[in-house]
């Protein structure tokens, strides 16, 4: 029927197909379902019909949701695309959205819900196209589900063409290594790399073909950092590069220094958060920076809501003691109705940064680099 808009709802289970089909058909608001139990009857109806919108699993038998994703990626790039995920949760889909572009649905959702949101998406002309899903939210996605897979990644950058290949073994990215890099216009050739300084290079690859195999062989070296390091120290050492030049000396002693001096200077050490905050790109929407004594003591505060340092450090610093967490992490993320607190250890354990993030107004995944940098660089 003309100006009917096709969802092609794809998952394993028939219940599914079928509660969906029943619930998402609309023909008087001139919509109709396609389904499919798997990747490969979804590449079928994909071929044999137009879709307008993609409603995937991604843990599905024979093709599952992670390669239907890299076939649309290279096939109907501009296709809307809604995850379904049984592991997720709405942390795990705010982070993904805001990295990638595109829609995580945990399961059970509520019908209503997702029909507004698929009508929203069939307005728009942007979000939730496939070819706005980043290589990072695809990597997030795979740690998230707990995938074992190979993965073949091209970058097809103006300057030079790049490949390499990421291990990932129940969702822990183990290994990663890149193949010689020619440049297309200068024909200049860099080496290849292994590990984790090939992770950290392939994490910031732009407009990447991704291709997925299941199985991880073994591997070596082993990466034995997080993958959100990887993504946030990736992205770090980019801008550096494209900055082209070193900070500027400076004749302030070093942020280590300051942590570990046993008696810091609180005035000094809030003036230069103070200082580094203005500067950072993700500001807009953080309360507050602190540096905090392991038992809760504020060293130093900045940001609009300095004043409640005092609450916010005794709590976080309750959540670390009853969790016995400390110097072990890197990172710690607490979500609240209203913040997320980003947390990390510093100075040998016995002090932590927090960053207390509005969630309605603030960028957490550039709220997290920015910490980092704030970290390293202060």
């Amino acid at each position: 029927m003309p100006g009917m808009k096709t969802i092609l709802v794809v998952d394993d289970e028939p219940s599914v197909l079928f509660a969906l089909s029943e619930g998402l058909s609309d023909r008087r608001r001139g919509v109709r379902v396609a389904t499919a139990a798997n990747g490969i009857e979804a590449v079928a109806v994909l071929e044999s019909q137009p879709v307008d919108l993609v409603l995937t699993d991604l843990r599905m038998p024979d093709m599952d949701g992670f390669e239907l994703l890299t076939f649309l990626r290279r096939n109907h790039a501009a296709l809307p695309v809604i995850l379904m995920t049984a592991l997720g949760n709405a942390e795990t889909s705010a982070r993904l959205a805001t990295a990638g572009s595109f829609e995580c649905l945990p399961k059970p959702f509520d019908l209503p819900d997702l029909k507004r949101k698929i009508a929203e998406m069939l307005a728009q002309s942007v979000k939730g196209r496939v070819e706005n899903i980043s290589l990072a939210s695809f990597l997030q996605l795979l740690e998230m589900e707990r995938k074992t897979c190979t993965l073949s990644i091209r970058s097809h950058d103006p300057d030079a063409e790049r490949e390499g290949k990421l291990y990932f073994r129940a969702g822990r990215l183990i290994g990663a290594n890149t193949g010689a890099t020619i440049g297309t216009t200068t024909g200049a050739t860099t080496g290849a790399a292994a590990g984790r300084a090939a992770a950290l290079e392939i994490v910031t690859w732009e407009h990447a073909d991704i291709e997925i195999a299941d199985g991880c062989p073994p591997v070596s070296p082993e990466i034995d950092a997080p993958l959100s390091f990887l993504l946030m120290e990736g992205m770090r050492l980019k801008d550096e590069r494209e900055q082209g030049s070193p900070p500027e000396a400076t004749d302030e002693p070093d942020f280590d220094e300051v942590l570990a001096d046993p008696s810091p200077r609180s005035e000094e050490i809030s003036r230069r958060l103070a200082e580094r905050l203005k500067r950072e790109k993700g500001t807009k929407g953080i309360a507050a920076i602190l540096l905090v004594e392991i038992g809760g003591a504020v060293i130093a505060a900045a940001g609009p809501e300095e004043t409640r340092g005092a609450e916010i450090a005794a709590a976080a610093s309750r959540f670390l003691r009853d969790r016995g967490l400390g110097a072990i992490l890197q990172e710690v993320l607490v979500t609240t109705a209203d913040h997320y607190w980003l947390i990390r250890p510093v100075g040998a354990g016995r002090r932590f940064l927090l960053l207390l993030l509005d969630r309605q107004r603030g960028n957490l995944a550039r709220a997290q680099l920015d910490l980092v940098e704030i970290e390293r660089s202060l």
